[in-house]
């Protein structure tokens, strides 16, 4: 369910290899003090599938926020702090009701015990 229309959507350019993961994330337009909720479907380089009951438009920039577990840093716990942009939606096709949201990650910087990890 790719929006060809959409220019944020590349058109015949391989998609990033994904790894499932089901991780909390925290999630809210840049504007918005609120913070939503999450659970991540599958996780790339490049973005993230985004299971939520929040309905958000394609272009809608977000931030969010979660921990990746120590499985996959191969260290102690880190949180990783994203800027990206929501590029579909999915919806339950019975009820209309919003189920995921696809984010493209534009720019993430990752933190441990407080501190900037490079």
């Amino acid at each position: 369910m790719t929006d060809l229309h959409n220019p944020l959507v590349r058109k015949g350019t391989p998609r990033a290899a994904r790894f499932p993961m089901n991780i909390p994330v925290r999630y809210r337009q840049p504007d918005c003090p609120e913070w939503l909720e999450g659970k991540t479907a599958n996780i790339s380089g490049s973005g993230l599938l985004l299971h939520t009951q929040a309905a958000l438009d394609p272009q809608i920039p977000v931030e969010l926020r979660f921990e990746l577990p120590i499985s996959v840093l191969g260290e102690a716990r880190g949180e990783v702090i994203c800027k990206g942009t929501v590029v579909r939606t999915q919806e339950d096709p019975l009820s209309g009701i919003p189920t995921a949201l696809a984010i493209a990650i534009r720019s993430y910087r990752m933190t441990r015990g407080g501190q900037h990890v490079h």
